[in-house]
């Protein structure tokens, strides 16, 4: 990464970063289909989420766990911060927290804030810059949703 962004405001970078990741959704939807399948289920001791119809794997990618955002409390709670989930579906997580300690962007280094799903997004729209990911995803559950970056992606066999 380049120091394009030496000197750029916090919103600047936001709108960038909330730009490049739109354009890797696209081009997720478009090559593999990401919201249509299904079914998907996360591992997480393989590091994976998997995309299948009527019982069978249709895709396959590797993940980085971003963060998660409590509709109970109403915060945001970065992966590095959270105990259940594995060191290695967090282990890059350290790149953005260091960027954000670097640049003085509090949001990037403070484990848990208040915060709602727009915020979530911003977060994970920042990771997957940083991370040079190929886009995102977001899961639902009963007390909020989980936030997670797509390093790899292919269509399996």
């Amino acid at each position: 990464m380049s120091n394009a962004n030496a000197g750029v405001s916090w919103e600047e970078f936001l709108s960038e970063a909330h730009n490049d990741l739109a354009d890797k959704q696209s081009k997720l939807v478009a090559d593999f289909q990401l919201g249509e399948h299904e079914r998907f289920d996360w591992d997480q001791e393989n590091g994976t989420l998997v995309f299948s119809n009527d019982g069978k794997i249709a895709v396959i990618a590797k993940v980085q766990f971003v963060g998660s955002i409590s509709t109970k409390s109403n915060t945001w709670l970065w992966s590095w911060a959270n105990s259940y989930i594995y060191d290695n579906v967090k282990d890059q997580m350290h790149i953005v927290r260091e960027f954000g300690e670097s640049k003085g962007y509090e949001a990037l280094f403070t484990d848990k804030w208040e915060a709602d799903e727009i915020d979530g997004w911003e977060m994970t729209s920042v990771t997957s810059y940083l991370l040079e990911a190929k886009g995102a995803y977001r899961t639902t559950g009963e007390t909020g949703f989980t936030y997670m970056v797509i390093t790899d992606i292919s269509w399996a066999n």
